[in-house]
C-alpha cells in the first residue's frame, strides 16, 4: 500500500510531523529487533512471524501508521503531539489568505465521533491545548437540512480563527470560486461576548473551499478590532441629534456630517481579556452562486460600459428592491436556521507580542506600534486622511493583507526580522509608486527603491526578541 493509497483511506493528506517522522522511524527499528512492546495486560512483539507477515501483506507505510496507532493507545501524550489527520486548518491551509495556523496552538473542538471537548479531553488530547468544558458544550449543531460544526480554534493577540465545516443534506448549488482558488459562505451571526454588556449583529466570512456537492470546509477569521468598538456614547449622540444610525453619515440632517474625526470623538474601546466566552448564534448561512440568475431585461456589461452617467442612474433605479436585498434569488444561494455555540478563547499563541515604534515624521504621520504574532502582522498608525502604509519583509518583499483591513498582513513565507515602513501620498502610492510593486514589472527600478526615494514617511523595525 502506498502513501496516496492510504491517504484515500483516510480521506485527507498527512500533515507533515518531526513526531510522525521520528515514530515512524522508531516503529521501523522495533520491527527489525523484534522488540516487544506492552500493551496494558498483554505485549505486542512487534518482530514476530504473525507481524512480519501481516507487514508484507498490508505494505509498510499503513503497518507502520498501525504500529503508530497502537503507540497513540498505550501514550496520550503521543497523541497529542500528532496533528490531526482531516482537520479543517491543514485542509485549508494552502489557500486559506494567513496561511498555515500553528498546531501547537489550535484547540480542537470536536472529532468525528465524540460529542463533546470534555470526551476529547478524557481521550488524552488536553495536551494539545484543549481546554476543560463544564458541561454539555456541543460544537455541531443541525438545523434543517444544514449541520454546522466549529471543529478547531486558534486565538492570537489579534484574531480568533475558527475551523468550519458545514454539510448540506442536500446539493449545494455551484458557488463562486475566486481567482485564487478559494470559495467562501457568510453567516448572519449574533455574537455575545462576555467583556461587553451588549450583543454584536455581524455578517461573517467564512474562507474556504467546497469539498463535494454536500460538504464546504473553511476558516471564519474575528479580528479583535471589529468585536472592541464601544459606540455607546456615538448612539447617544445621535439619539440626543434625532438623527437615526443609518443617516448620519447623510449631508440632509440638518447640515450635520459626522466625518472619521469627528466619528472617533465619540467612540471608547474595550479591552479583549486574554481569556474570554462569547455565545455565537448563527441564523442564515449565504453563498455566491456561480452563475447568477439574470434580471429581466438586465443589461450585458458592454451595454453598460456605453451609458452615460445619467443613463446608468436611470438603468439602476429601474432595477427591482429585491435586486438590492442581501441575500437575494438573483445572486445567492441561503438557509436560514438556528445554530448556537459557546466557546471558551484563550490567547494561546506564543509568538504574540505588541512592539512600540511611536515615530513621527514633521507633519505627525508615523507608526504607533506593531501586534506580532505566528501568522500576522498589524500596524497601528497615525496617518493623515489621504495616505497609506506599505510593509515589506527584511528581503524586500510586499507583506500582503490577509483579510479586507489592509493594515492586517498576512506574514507566512515572510522573514520579518526586519520590518521596513513606508507612509506615501494615496494618489501618488495609486498612480506612480503602486504598479513598482508588481512582480515581473520591468520598470527598471525596485519597488523599495522608489519608495525610499517617495515616502512622507519611513522606518525600519527590528522584530526579533
Amino acid at each position: 500500500m502506498h502513501e496516496k493509497e492510504l491517504r484515500k483511506i483516510l480521506g485527507a493528506n498527512l500533515e507533515p510531523s518531526r513526531v510522525i517522522d521520528a515514530r515512524m522511524e522508531e516503529a521501523y527499528r522495533k520491527i527489525r529487533n523484534a522488540e516487544v512492546v506492552p500493551s496494558g495486560k498483554k505485549s505486542i512483539v512487534i518482530g514476530s512471524p504473525m507481524i512480519k507477515n501481516v507487514i508484507v501483506g498490508i505494505g509498510s507505510v499503513a503497518a507502520v501508521f498501525a504500529l503508530m496507532v497502537t503507540f497513540c493507545v498505550m501514550n496520550p501524550v503521543l497523541a497529542s503531539e500528532i496533528p490531526v489527520l482531516g482537520g479543517v486548518f491543514s485542509k485549508i491551509s494552502d489557500l486559506f489568505s494567513f496561511g498555515k495556523l500553528p498546531e501547537e496552538d489550535t484547540v480542537i473542538l470536536y472529532q468525528e465521533g465524540t460529542d463533546t471537548l470534555a470526551e476529547q479531553n478524557n481521550a488524552g488530547d488536553t495536551a494539545s491545548g484543549a481546554q476543560d468544558v463544564r458541561g454539555a458544550a456541543v460544537f455541531q449543531q443541525t438545523s434543517g437540512d444544514i449541520t454546522i460544526t466549529l471543529t478547531e480554534m486558534y486565538a492570537t493577540n489579534q484574531a480568533v480563527f475558527i475551523g468550519v465545516n458545514v454539510k448540506n443534506a442536500q446539493e449545494f448549488p455551484e458557488m463562486a470560486l475566486f481567482a485564487d482558488g478559494t470559495q467562501s459562505l457568510s453567516v448572519e451571526t449574533v455574537e455575545q461576548y462576555s467583556f461587553r454588556s451588549d450583543a454584536i449583529q455581524s455578517l461573517r466570512g467564512i474562507e474556504g473551499k467546497f469539498a463535494d456537492a454536500h460538504t464546504f470546509e473553511g476558516i471564519m477569521r474575528i479580528d479583535y478590532s471589529e468585536i472592541n468598538v464601544d459606540e455607546s456614547r456615538y448612539q447617544k449622540m445621535l439619539q440626543s441629534a434625532g438623527i437615526a444610525a443609518e443617516d448620519s453619515r447623510e449631508a440632509d440632517n440638518e447640515g450635520f456630517w459626522l466625518t472619521d474625526e469627528n466619528y472617533a470623538q465619540y467612540i471608547d474601546y474595550y479591552e479583549i481579556p486574554e481569556t474570554f466566552t462569547v455565545k455565537l448564534d448563527i441564523s442564515n448561512i449565504v453563498g455566491d452562486l456561480a452563475q447568477p440568475v439574470p434580471l429581466e431585461g438586465q443589461k450585458s456589461g458592454e451595454e453598460l460600459e456605453r451609458m452615460t452617467d445619467e443613463e446608468w442612474e436611470t438603468y439602476m433605479k429601474g432595477l427591482p428592491q429585491e435586486w438590492y436585498d442581501y441575500p437575494n434569488k438573483y445572486q445567492n444561494w441561503w438557509q436560514e436556521g438556528r445554530w448556537s455555540f459557546d466557546l471558551t478563547i484563550t490567547q494561546k499563541d506564543s509568538a504574540s507580542r505588541v512592539i512600540e515604534v511611536n515615530q513621527t515624521n514633521e507633519a505627525g504621520i508615523g507608526i504607533r506600534s506593531i501586534e506580532l504574532s505566528s501568522v500576522e502582522m498589524t500596524l497601528n498608525t497615525i496617518e493623515g486622511a489621504d495616505t497609506v502604509t506599505v510593509a515589506l519583509d527584511a528581503d524586500g518583499n510586499k507583506i500582503e493583507n490577509g483579510s479586507q483591513n489592509m493594515y492586517e498582513l498576512a506574514i507566512a513565507g515572510h522573514d520579518i526580522s526586519k520590518v521596513y515602513l513606508y507612509i506615501c501620498d494615496w494618489d501618488e502610492y495609486m498612480d506612480e509608486i503602486k504598479g513598482y510593486g508588481v512582480p515581473g514589472n520591468n520598470l527598471g527600478r525596485s519597488f523599495q527603491e522608489v519608495l525610499e526615494e517617495r515616502a512622507l514617511f519611513k522606518t525600519v523595525v527590528e522584530t526579533a526578541e
